[in-house]
């Protein structure tokens, strides 16, 4: 079998073909560091195998400092299979697939633990729990955490009363006006919360369907594009990444950003100017991180279901709290104050290992 080393600095880095499907199975062990690398199995199709591997290293590099930033006991890492354009698999070829992923996994002795990503879900790590105890994620039938739905929503309600408490200096989100963009799981459970605490709701979907929550929750629908830029107290992107850029940031009409959308920032330097409009924007991977830590907390420092809850409201208020402090104080961006505070971790952590 092939074994690619890229100079990088990961701990560790393989490209090895499944000996069932011959498909390439791409590991990515960033740091070990604060604990075992965790990070998604992502399955999906590339136009090249190299784009596999360039989201393989940047997923594994980013969750390092995400996990360092919420202080998880863990590391980062990633495995991603890069499924060639046009192909479809078969109900068995995928079940021998997850059997390639699940041997490669094992192989790395605990180094790295996958949760599901883009292409795969709890029933797939159950299956190949089957093979290696090193998969999270797993549904509580299988002895896992159920997913990490859950965990981000509770994660994501305790980043905006720290934030809304912080930034606009309230302790209830009664008569506060909300803009959430996206309407899946974790929106959809958010928007029915908000509206028992007396909020008054703006809600928006890419699916039309899901006006009918709106009208149930006495929301006003507006389409993604106008929601992003609603006058509100607080937006809450829950959808795609990337939706703020250079182009729409001088248009938002909010006082606080808070969401559990994965890379909202386009550029990097969207973050300055968020603070420049003095606009409060919790790090996407600070508000949601409740997934990563419930579902690490239940399958890796077994915790039980109630702890893991509390770890979570408890250590993300924590998080907000001190991000948003620190760059009121220092007057710099949000992100750089979470990355600074997730390197300094490492370092004391390499520090104690030297």
């Amino acid at each position: 079998m092939s074994q690619i080393h890229i100079p990088t600095d990961h701990e560790h880095v393989q490209v090895k073909p499944g000996r069932r499907t011959g498909l390439p199975v791409m590991i990515a062990v960033h740091s070990t560091v604060l604990g075992p690398a965790i990070g998604g199995l992502r399955i999906k199709h590339y136009e090249h195998a190299s784009d596999g591997l360039t989201d393989c290293l940047r997923l594994s590099h980013a969750m390092t400092y995400k996990a360092a930033a919420i202080d998880n006991g863990t590391g980062g890492g990633k495995a991603v299979v890069p499924l060639p354009t046009g192909m479809t698999l078969s109900a068995p070829q995928r079940s021998a697939l997850l059997l390639d992923i699940a041997e490669h996994i094992h192989s790395l002795d605990g180094a790295y633990l996958a949760g599901p990503d883009v292409g795969t879900g709890p029933e797939d790590m159950d299956f190949m729990y089957r093979r290696t105890r090193w998969t999270g994620g797993r549904s509580k039938a299988a002895g896992g955490a159920g997913g990490t739905t859950y965990g981000t929503f509770v994660g994501l309600l305790s980043a905006i009363n720290t934030a809304v408490e912080v930034s606009l200096d309230r302790n209830s989100l009664s008569g506060l006006r909300f803009s959430i963009v996206g309407l899946g799981g974790i929106g959809a459970s958010l928007a029915k919360t908000l509206k028992e605490q007396g909020a008054e709701l703006i809600v928006s979907d890419i699916d039309p369907a899901k006006e009918l929550l709106a009208k149930e929750l006495g929301a006003q629908w507006l389409q993604p594009g106008e929601a992003l830029l609603a006058n509100c107290d607080v937006l809450v992107p829950c959808a795609l990444g990337g939706v703020f850029t250079t182009e729409n940031i001088g248009s938002l009409r909010c006082k606080v950003i808070c969401g559990a959308a994965n890379n909202q920032l386009a550029v990097d330097s969207v973050a300055t100017t968020l603070l420049e409009r003095e606009i409060v924007y919790v790090p996407d991977f600070i508000a949601s991180a409740g997934g990563l830590m419930y579902a690490s907390g239940v399958e890796v420092h077994n915790r039980t279901a109630d702890a893991a809850e509390k770890h979570v409201r408890d250590g993300i208020a924590q998080n907000v709290h001190t991000v948003l402090q620190e760059s009121r104080k220092l007057d710099i961006p949000t992100v750089e104050v979470a990355l600074t505070i997730g390197q300094r971790r490492l370092d004391a952590a390499q520090a104690r290992l030297a």
